[in-house]
């Protein structure tokens, strides 16, 4: 096992060293934006695949074949995030969002939404770091301390000189090494007594496709709907190719690796419960505890070293978008009068920050991956979704209104997390506080953007009376009929709530305008 990851160590080093001698300052952070359709292929694989093949583990142990809604969600939104390019969001000068909402809506809103992003990345990129220690500790006995913190010194190493370069061909190693664990991983489960026992051992509802409950796949389906507006780490690698068509071929042809992943790593999460007799252990402890058990040596290493990969994949372009962030839209400012423009110096010194952040997060929770993700999400989405859309399809907004928006999203989404003590499983009222920090995001900024005076806006009535302006009103009374009806059931009260705070922000686009 130590000779196979020094081997594939040396190896992404060197990989990352020839992205360094094409990564100019000036090209560090965006690549030149001379990437083909193969990079994009590999890049945009490597980052939803390996995502979906540790989560989707997880869930499946805990849910059962449900679990693969996940995926379908990832897909969706990778899909919706290539559809943005046939919008005039293309025609803007994309390098990070916080950039583009600082701007537009001014520094303050930059600041704020550099340091939500370069917060929040790290607790995306944990999730799969944290699987990937543990899976490595059970195999090999290393410190589970130590697999971390290496695991975050590796991605620094390759990253540092050649930045977005260096995971173009980084990445191409990582996504073979994961495609070659799933499948091997895949004929261990179909070979096992495990398979069998599907039915035997399994609890009521992990063989339906509902099983997760329908609640959950709408908080799947919703927020990487809202995690489009603010997927960065996507933008980023689509923006880098040479033409907006370039591309969409290459998310295209890596939606095809989605779908695969999104099927098979449900029936490895599905057959590990299955085979695991203890079903009170964690997923991420009973993952390689079923391998060592089943599996003969070599394969446990092929593996460790593919789970490793998927951590990686995963974790190293979010270290590097969250990095752009903070150095580029929070740090560089200062450093503009010494060393004029600094882009690359600004992401360099934020790199082992975002790095330390992955270690102390996945230190401070590291049995509730899933719960991570959603607060990472409530936090984003209620900064970043609200503004992000604004800018695309509402001109009227203004800097106070944007500005408040994010304060009020984000901090909605932490304060419901507090007065529900941080729980994993039991919310205030039974709301999910990702509904509320969107909710309180979308419906800050409408008002805020009405009461900023009537001086700058007017209403345009003759908007209202037409086929869109009909629709937005239907929309707008239906959803609220559906949240007081569906209120008792807690479960469904964010997503409706959140249609309804859609839908007047879609009335008030049509009508307000700018005198």
């Amino acid at each position: 096992m130590i000779p196979l990851v020094l081997v594939y160590t040396a190896l992404l080093v060197y990989l990352g060293r020839l992205g360094r001698r094409k990564a100019r300052a000036c090209d560090f952070v965006m690549g030149g934006r001379q990437f083909t359709a193969t990079k994009v292929f590999f890049m945009i694989s490597a980052l939803w695949c390996s995502w979906i093949f540790m989560v989707e583990i997880e869930s499946a142990y805990l849910f059962g074949v449900s679990a693969a809604w996940f995926g379908i969600s990832v897909g969706v939104m990778a899909v919706a995030g290539g559809l943005l390019l046939r919008t005039r969001f293309a025609k803007l000068s994309y390098v990070t969002n916080s950039r583009l909402l600082g701007e537009r809506f001014g520094t303050m809103a930059g600041v704020l939404a550099g340091l939500v992003l370069g917060i929040t990345f790290p607790i995306f990129a944990m999730s799969n770091v944290l699987a990937a220690a543990a899976f490595i500790h059970a195999v090999t006995g290393w410190s589970f301390l130590g697999t971390l913190v290496g695991t975050a010194i590796v991605i620094v190493s390759y990253i540092f000189g050649g930045g977005i370069w260096a995971l173009a061909y980084v990445q191409i190693a990582n996504f073979i090494t994961i495609s070659i664990g799933l499948l091997v991983g895949t004929v261990v489960v179909l070979h096992t007594d495990s398979l069998s026992a599907l039915a035997a051992h399994l609890p009521a509802g992990y063989l339906k496709w509902d099983g997760v409950g329908a609640s959950t796949i709408l908080l799947w389906l919703f927020s990487t709907l809202l995690g489009v507006m603010s997927a960065q780490a996507e933008f980023q690698i689509l923006m880098a190719a040479s033409d907006h068509r370039t591309a969409r071929r290459g998310l295209g042809w890596a939606m095809v690796s989605v779908g695969i992943f999104a099927v098979l790593s449900a029936v490895i999460g599905l057959c590990v419960r299955a085979g695991t007799s203890n079903h009170n252990m964690y997923a991420v402890l009973a993952f390689p505890a079923f391998f060592i058990r089943n599996a003969p040596r070599d394969v446990v290493a092929v593996m460790a070293l593919a789970v490793w990969a998927s951590a990686l994949a995963w974790s190293a372009p979010l270290i590097f978008s969250g990095a752009s962030s903070m150095g580029i839209d929070v740090i560089r400012p200062g450093f503009r009068n010494r060393f004029g423009d600094a882009t690359k110096l600004s992401v360099q010194i934020c790199l082992p920050v975002q790095a330390a952040l992955v270690v102390l997060y996945a230190l401070a929770r590291p049995d509730h991956l899933a719960w991570w993700q959603m607060f990472s999400l409530t936090i984003r989405n209620g900064a970043i979704f609200a503004p992000t859309a604004a800018l695309l399809v509402w001109p009227a907004v203004q800097k106070n209104a944007a500005v408040m928006s994010m304060v009020l999203g984000s901090g909605s989404g932490l304060l419901w997390n507090i007065l529900g003590r941080f729980s994993t499983e039991h919310f205030v009222l039974g709301i999910d506080p990702m509904w509320i920090a969107a909710i309180a995001g979308i419906v800050s900024l409408v008002l805020m953007t009405l009461l900023s005076g009537l001086r700058v806006h007017k209403l345009d009535v003759a908007a209202v009376n037409s086929y869109r302006g009909w629709a937005s009103v239907a929309v707008l009374i239906a959803s609220g009929m559906l949240a007081v009806e569906g209120w008792g059931a807690h479960s469904f009260a964010g997503p409706l709530v959140l249609t309804m705070s859609l839908s007047v922000l879609a009335l008030c686009a049509l009508v307000v305008r700018r005198k």
